[in-house]
């Protein structure tokens, strides 16, 4: 009679181990791997010896793109009948009589096999960064914020008998790369190829998933929606919306032009089986921080996901608050000091052992990305801080306007604040004709309806008009017409200027002059932005 239970015990623990998708000694398999893949891009700098046949280097040189058989020693371990074939794109592509950058896949012809943990593996030449810094930053802080993306670390490599010196090593992006990164490697992985879109036949990688690409169609339908509010939840149904937020914030802040929101370049996709959703993996980034790094921090929207995402007020709105948290928490100067000093106490011994030339060439390219990394990190971090922020309004509605800047535009003006009459004041003065100048305050509003309040004295003020304000002084907003014009002599006199705000935004209010001759004062201890 005990027989029966001693089947149901075995069929639920088979249950059991078919559910968690591994049995414990895969599991073991895999923790032994991902340590041995963690110990290769933290430990030494190790010499890459690959070694072509001369049928495969002969292939190579007509036909880059096919894998051909090779040997490899790395250190003291030496694997034969692994594939080579040559990588890059339009930048990067070397040929094999050249420096190549190549990917090595160890498992093609050995079922099974690996190095360190991994079965495929790119050396990179970094042509288009001298420094090897690149890849490997962004790397860390991709993954610091839980975003996917290949590790990397610098090697030495070697072909047949040429030294082809210092090259970036990154890890492969198939399944083990999924496994490493996901509950569930099964799902799809495309490949987003040289600047090409989601609404193109993208290559698909890897994965279980549909061969027809019904997943990508629902990405795109989503998209491609019209109706704002719609779309909206269509994409959060299909989209890793975190994630991608925190992908597009740094994606700006590293001035990753060659990305997906900048550039639909260098990216791949994932779709997560247990979840339906999509996500976003960066690489290919080896051209950070250039030159734009002064720049704004703009929101990456050029690729049609980013474009389409980012119409949601809320979502630009989460995108400047994640930047800002970015800023603050990842990628801050104890961070970067940190990082480069790790990485350059593994460096720096085995640049000083290449030729002169190439000493001088690599100690100078990373010198200067650190400073143009620290350069970026504190205008990007002026930027955030100057922001306008949210406006407060009091239990009544309405809030003082402050941090006015003054703005001259034409003629010849006098701006100042000054006192008059015991009250604080902005005060302009036209000293020749045509003259235009003002005050400029910017705030973040909401959706709503709007008033700016307050008081103005003008002395012998002559307007000058043009083609499209009737001139005089005046409040408005910019962009937006002048409601009340004062010209003359007026004594101080309220006005109210009304606008409305449909979508969430940066609004700069403006106190105005515009006239032949004359003056104005805006009493700033009376003006008050009333929400209605």
């Amino acid at each position: 009679m005990r027989l029966p239970w001693i089947l149901i015990l075995i069929a639920i623990g088979l249950l059991a181990f078919r559910l968690s998708g591994e049995t414990p000694k895969a599991s073991s398999k895999h923790a032994e791997d991902d340590r041995q893949a963690a110990a290769l891009f933290t430990g030494p700098i190790l010499l890459f010896h690959v070694q072509l046949p001369p049928p495969s280097l002969d292939s190579l040189r007509n036909e880059p793109r096919k894998a051909v058989p090779a040997s490899v020693t790395i250190g003291t371990q030496r694997f034969d009948n692994i594939t080579v074939h040559v990588k890059g794109a339009a930048g990067s592509t070397r040929s094999i009589d050249d420096n190549p950058a190549l990917t090595l896949n160890f498992d093609k012809l050995v079922p099974g096999r690996k190095f360190s943990g991994l079965d495929k593996l790119h050396l990179n030449n970094s042509v288009q960064d001298p420094s090897l810094l690149s890849e490997q930053l962004a790397s860390h802080l991709y993954r610091e914020l839980g975003v996917p993306t290949a590790r990397a670390t610098q090697v030495l490599v070697k072909l047949d008998d040429r030294d082809l010196g210092l090259y970036v090593l990154k890890e492969g992006y198939n399944r083990t790369f999924l496994r490493r990164n996901f509950p569930d490697p099964s799902g799809n992985l495309y490949d987003g190829g040289f600047v090409r879109d989601i609404d193109q036949d993208l290559e698909r990688d890897s994965g279980d998933g549909p061969e027809d690409r019904k997943d990508l169609q629902k990405l795109r339908d989503a998209s491609f929606t019209e109706k704002a509010e719609l779309r909206e939840k269509l994409l959060d149904a299909v989209l890793d919306t975190d994630r991608f937020i925190r992908v597009t914030a740094m994606q700006a802040i590293l001035i990753d032009w060659d990305g997906y929101g900048y550039n639909r370049n260098n990216y791949r996709l994932y779709h997560q089986p247990r979840t339906g959703r999509f996500t976003f993996i960066p690489h290919g980034m080896d051209q950070l921080l250039g030159g734009r790094r002064g720049g704004g921090m703009e929101i990456p929207m050029n690729g049609i996901v980013a474009a389409r995402f980012y119409e949601s007020s809320m979502r630009r709105e989460q995108f400047f608050t994640e930047a800002e948290r970015q800023l603050t928490e990842v990628f801050t100067r104890p961070w970067l000091s940190n990082h480069f000093r790790v990485v350059r106490e593994r460096l720096d011994p085995v640049v000083m052992r290449r030729p002169k030339w190439e000493q001088q060439f690599r100690m100078e390219a990373m010198v200067d990305f650190e400073e143009r990394a620290y350069d970026r990190l504190r205008t990007a971090q002026d930027q955030m801080a100057s922001r306008p922020k949210p406006v407060r309004f009091n239990a009544d509605g309405a809030t003082r306007v402050a941090h006015w800047q003054p703005r001259y535009q034409r003629g010849q003006a006098r701006i100042e604040a000054t006192r008059i009459d015991g009250v604080e004041a902005l005060h302009l003065a036209a000293i020749a004709r045509d003259t235009v100048s003002s005050f400029r305050a910017t705030v973040r509003l909401p959706i709503g309806k709007y008033a700016l309040t307050g008081r103005i004295k003008t002395r012998k003020l002559e307007a000058a008009k043009d083609d499209r304000y009737q001139g005089g002084a005046a409040i408005r907003i910019s962009g937006g017409d002048h409601q009340m014009r004062f010209s003359g002599d007026h004594d101080w006199t309220p006005f109210t200027y009304e606008f409305q705000v449909h979508d969430p935004r940066d609004v700069e209010l403006v106190a105005e002059l515009r006239a032949h001759s004359g003056e104005v004062w805006f009493d700033t201890g009376s003006i008050l932005l009333v929400r209605r």
